[in-house]
């Protein structure tokens, strides 16, 4: 019965984020479309990478398990060895822009980040809005999921990147090809973080990945899946000869 109620909490936990996350860009979809929208109302979208944590939050402090989970998402050390799975992510995000850089004679970084203040400034503001994120996407949801860890895993990432599509569709006015290509990209991210996170339980650790996957990866989304999709592999190669035991299938 308890994993009934679980199931049942957390289908309405995803219904909630999702109806109040698109929400938030209804005001600017609107606006889009001809509408006059107070300028206030569009300061909504501002909200949207704050519900599912919002959400998480309300629903703990309602069961009165906030200070829990909370432990738990800090449970972990952050040892050399997960700094060094982060090390790995980011450098081969560098690696693979600069690649693309010099195949097709730009700059990505710099075209990005024209300064180092808006360098700084961006890494600020995605650690924030990364930790944000993961507090409800691993912190909470992956911890209660009742399937088998990789299951869990890839359940997630495709709650995850369905959330993303509004914001994709409406604020980045991505096409069907490009969202697809961006759905794969957000599953493969987080197997990465989910992975990590069951190894150290660490949700600052994680929310520094996802940050540097955010902050790194600026080739074009093809060639980000490319490279993210070798590191998975050879991960995966290098995990199984080590015969040690992650998840149970």
């Amino acid at each position: 019965m308890a994993r009934y109620t679980n199931k049942l909490k957390l289908t309405l936990w995803v219904s909630v984020v999702y109806v109040l996350s698109f929400i938030c860009y209804v005001p600017t979809l609107l606006g889009q479309n001809g509408i006059t929208i107070p300028d206030i109302l569009l300061y909504l979208k501002y909200l949207y990478v704050c519900i599912p944590a919002m959400a998480a939050i309300f629903l703990l402090i309602c069961e009165q398990n906030i200070k829990v989970y909370f432990t738990r998402m800090f449970s972990g050390e952050i040892t050399i060895k997960y700094i060094l799975i982060g090390v790995i992510c980011m450098a081969a995000g560098i690696f693979g822009s600069y690649y693309y850089s010099f195949i097709v004679k730009t700059d990505v970084f710099k075209n990005t980040y024209s300064t180092v203040i808006s360098l700084l400034t961006s890494c600020i503001y995605l650690l924030i809005t990364a930790f944000v994120e993961e507090i409800a996407w691993r912190g909470f949801l992956l911890e209660r999921l009742p399937f088998k860890k990789i299951k869990s895993v890839l359940f997630v990432g495709t709650v995850w990147a369905v959330w993303h599509i509004p914001m994709w569709i409406i604020r980045n006015s991505l096409g069907m090809e490009q969202i697809v290509c961006f759905c794969i990209w957000t599953l493969l991210v987080s197997v990465v973080l989910g992975i990590t996170y069951y190894q150290c339980r660490n949700i600052l650790l994680i929310a520094i990945m996802h940050a540097a996957f955010n902050i790194c990866y600026l080739a074009p989304i093809q060639y980000n899946i490319v490279v993210l999709a070798i590191i998975i592999f050879v991960g995966t190669l290098l995990y199984k000869k080590s015969d040690k035991k992650l998840f149970t299938w």
